[in-house]
This record gives structure tokens, sequence and C-alpha cells, in this order.
């Protein structure tokens, strides 16, 4: 019995090292979830340098949206896999395309997002063509204060000559003195803001370095990434960008050092200072979450339940066919149209469409309009569904119905209940009818023919 009881430990020991190794590398079984900091890190990120660890287009991507397994990227799990690098030895930055758009949710988003980012990884931030979009007064708005995630930049002012950020810091961190900066696309365009051409920008930092080795990052594709490289002899790093492929090896350009990693902030890119591979890491669903991210996330939800927010035009247009709009047609919701259409009442009735928005409501996202946009009917339109409506919710739109495909539907009603021919006020269902929600952020597994049979309906 004893040495049933000794293998039996033993296996339990090796199962858990498998499984934080794993964790690790962003890949296998879902990790057990404890805390073991003598676990050493992976080979290729072992030693006493520095640790380089960055995104880039990230879109202030809190966590995905979650309706399909599979789905990758969000701070919440990035956090936990950037916990993991001794704290000492890391450099974390969030290049340019952090920004989740102009509408006043988004900037609420977008707030929250670089809150939880200094709290949980303690990152420095770059502009990038997004965030100068944004223009002088928003973008201002999300700069966080002292005390919040520095954010730097040496290419964009106010238009009157005035700085936004700071272009520069400097950090020690494994025993290398260290200036980082960013720079936006010379061609990026926002109210009240001014960018100059990086190269220009970049060579005061490079007479005052005074020993320090200096760190761009920069919001550029990849070949002006190394172009920047070589235009500037003294860059020691620069990182990026707004490519398609993650740099495996780190580029050469002189004595200077280019990475890169793209997918929308779905990949961490890892680099070991000095050594000759990046280590990237997926950021997949079998990551747990960072419990400091989540609570953000829970009291980002909680303020937009408390918000009266702006119509967002383009919200509207997803949840309202092109060319549906029939003169005095208003939505009516699914159950005036079961009378006539029983087996695709039926077959509504059973699918998800139609859980749609009581499935946000139980994991409490009731008031997102990120969310709402593709599980109700009509949101933000006059006659459409009210992100703070009545509670209980307007039943009749709060799914995806039958007028999410096909249009308003009132007209039609109006027509087939006084016994007249339906003059084709509704809109046939297409694969682009499907993809307005089911695209490739959202529902990166979707294939219309697959699902139709799911949903497969047509005439009683």
């Amino acid at each position: 019995m004893m040495v049933v009881r000794v293998v039996l430990f033993v296996i339990a020991v090796l199962a858990v090292s498998a499984a934080v190794w794993w964790w690790l590398r962003g890949a296998g079984p879902a990790p057990i979830n404890v805390s073991l900091p003598s676990v050493p890190l992976p080979q290729e990120l072992a030693g006493d340098g520095v640790l380089v660890a960055w995104v880039a287009q990230a879109g202030a991507r809190l966590e995905p949206c979650g309706c399909v397994a599979g789905m990758h990227g969000g701070l919440v799990r990035r956090a936990s896999l950037i916990a993991k690098l001794p704290r000492d030895r890391r450099l974390v930055l969030e290049c340019g395309g952090w920004s989740g758009g102009a509408a006043d949710y988004e900037r609420l988003r977008t707030a929250t997002y670089l809150e939880a980012l200094h709290q949980s990884c303690g990152a420095i931030v770059g502009l990038g063509t997004a965030e100068v979009r944004l223009g002088a007064t928003h973008l201002a708005s999300l700069i966080p204060g002292p005390d919040g995630a520095p954010v730097v930049c040496a290419n964009v002012t106010r238009s009157d000559g005035r700085p936004l950020v700071p272009a520069s810091l400097r950090r020690h961190i494994a025993g290398r003195d260290l200036v980082i900066t960013s720079v936006a696309p010379r061609d990026s365009i926002g109210d009240g803001l001014v960018v100059i051409d990086p190269v220009q920008a970049l060579l005061p930092l490079i007479k005052n370095l005074g020993g320090a080795s200096l760190v761009v990052m920069a919001d550029l594709e990849e070949g002006a990434l190394t172009e920047l490289a070589r235009s500037i002899p003294g860059i020691a790093l620069v990182v990026g960008g707004k490519v398609g492929q993650p740099s495996r090896e780190p580029i050469a350009v002189g004595a200077a050092r280019v990475v890169h990693v793209a997918n929308e902030g779905k990949t961490l890119g890892v680099w070991n200072w000095g050594t000759p591979l990046c280590a990237f890491d997926l950021i997949h669903d079998r990551i747990p979450d960072h419990a400091q991210v989540r609570s953000a996330i829970r009291s980002y939800q909680e303020r937009l339940a408390t918000l009266d927010l702006a119509p967002d035009e383009r919200l509207a247009g997803m949840t309202m066919l092109s060319g549906s709009t029939v003169p005095g047609a208003h939505y009516v919701g699914t159950t005036a149209c079961t009378a006539c259409h029983i087996s695709a009442a039926i077959t509504h009735s059973a699918s998800r469409h139609a859980r749609a928005l009581s499935s946000l409501m139980a994991k409490g996202y009731r008031h997102d309009p990120d969310c709402l946009r593709c599980h109700v009917t009509g949101l933000d339109l006059p006659d459409g569904f009210k992100r703070r409506g009545d509670d209980p919710p307007q039943a009749h739109l709060g799914q995806v119905g039958c007028e999410t495909c096909h249009g308003r539907g009132s007209v039609h009603v109006a027509e087939r209940s006084a016994g007249r021919p339906a003059s084709g006020s509704l809109q046939p269902v297409t694969p682009a009818t499907c993809q307005r929600c089911h695209d490739a952020e959202n529902s990166p597994n979707f294939d219309y023919p697959t699902y139709w049979e799911r949903i497969r309906h047509g005439h009683p």
C-alpha cells in the first residue's frame, strides 16, 4: 500500500509540473491554478537579462467575446502569462493600436483597459495610427495621470506645439539602462495633432542617451521597421507593429535588432535580450483569468449599466439590413411571425438565436453595446431594442429574431393579415447576412452551409 501511495504522489507531482510548463509555453491542457514561483522559465527565457514582452494592435480587447470555444487573445489571459515572467527582468510594452475606438463606450472600455494593463502588467504604452485618429481631445482624455500607465511618443504633439505625452522615459532593468519611446506613422491624421517624421523626432533622443539603450515601439509595417533601424545608428531595439507575421528571429540591422508580433493582441511576443530567438505564446482559452483584470471587467460592465450612452450608428447598422428600410415599416417582434410560419418558429425557438440576450444576462453583460449588437434586434434604432430599456427587457426584440435577418416586418405582417400578397418588403438571407455578426473576429469557425443546417427553415 505504501508503494502505491508513493507512486501516486510522484505521478501527481509530475502532472502538476507538466501543466505549469505547458501554461508557460501557451499550449497544452488547462493548468492547475496554483502558485509555484520556483518553476523555472523555459530554456529560451532563462538567465538574468531583460525580457521584452509585447503585443501590438490589441484594440483594447479586455477579453474575447466568448460566444464560441477556442477564441484567442484578451488582456484577462495575457496578464496571466506576463505574471509568470520575473518582475525584475521584464519590460512590458504595449505598442500602437491599443485604442478601442472613438464612441463613448469604446473610450470607457479603453480607459478600463489601460488601467487594468497598468495594474496587472506595469506596461509602457506607445502611440500609433489608431490613437492619433482619435484626435487631441479624445486622446488626451484617455492618457492616464501620474499614477497610471506611462504613455510615451517622440513624434506626436498638439497642433500648438505643446506635448501631449512625454517623448520618452528611462528605466533600469536587469542591469541595463533603457530609454523607451514610440513613434506613429508620418501619415497618421488626428484633429488637433501634428505628426512629424519619426527619424527627425528620434535624433534628439539618440544624442542624449548617455550610454543607455534606445527602445522604440513603432506602429509601422515590416519594411518600415527595419528601415527605421537602418536610418538611425544608435537604436538598440525596434518593437512593432503593423505586420502580418511575427519575427521568429530578431532581425539584425547593424547593431540594432527588430522584433515584431502580429495577430491583434492575440499573441504575446517575448524576447530574451541578446538571444537568437523570440518566443511567442498564442493567448488561448485554456489560460486562466488574471484576477485583477477580471475584477476590472466586472466593474466596467457594472458601470455600463448606469450610463446613458450616445447611440452608435455603426452598431445600429449591424442590426439592420442594408436596403431593408421600407417606408412606414417598423419592428414587430418574432411573435408576430409565428402564426403563419409555425415550422420556422419551432426551429427558431430551439436555437441559440432565441436565447441570445438571456446568454448575455447570465454573464452580466446585458448593457454592453459590443455584445448587444449581435444579440438583439435593432439595437439603438428608434423602434429597436433599447440598451437600457424595460426590466424585464423588451422580450419581442431581445433575441436574434426573424427581423434581425429579414428586416422590419410590419409591412409584411399587415399585408398578409389583410389577405394581400406579400410585396417583397422582407430580405432573403445570404451568407453576408450572417457574416455581419459571424465574422472572423467573433465567429472564427463560421461556415455558412454548416451553420445554416442548424437553423434551416422556410415557408410552412
